[in-house]
């Protein structure tokens, strides 16, 4: 069977930079989590006597929660954009892709159950 394709075409380099932008808010994510997240009370920051914060904070907590589902939708719109776009045996799905997602999906059940 002759080869009629020539090199990789645009949706296919559209998809690689697509599974690189879903790195990317995962990158961000870690930084909204890192402000997020309940402060540590190490021993000289309470021989100090000065307070941390012991909770989640209200107002990041949403916006962390939200995200992480949005870029569940995202790495699964790019997954069967993928998929629909793959159709000889020569085609490899991202495990990069595949990684992220269930990264992401233990996050979301480390957030909801942890």
């Amino acid at each position: 069977m002759e080869e009629r394709r020539r090199g990789q075409g645009r949706l296919i380099v559209l998809l690689h930079w697509l599974a690189i932008v879903c790195w990317g808010c995962v990158m961000a994510l870690l930084t909204l989590y890192h402000y997020a997240r309940p402060e540590i009370a190490y021993g000289f920051l309470r021989y100090g006597g000065i307070t941390v914060r012991e909770h989640w904070d209200p107002a990041l907590t949403p916006l962390l929660e939200y995200s992480l589902w949005g870029c569940v939708a995202f790495t699964l719109l790019v997954l069967t954009l993928q998929y629909r776009r793959s159709r000889r045996e020569q085609d490899g799905y991202s495990l990069s892709l595949i990684v992220l997602l269930l990264i992401l999906i233990i996050s979301l059940l480390l957030f909801y159950f942890g």
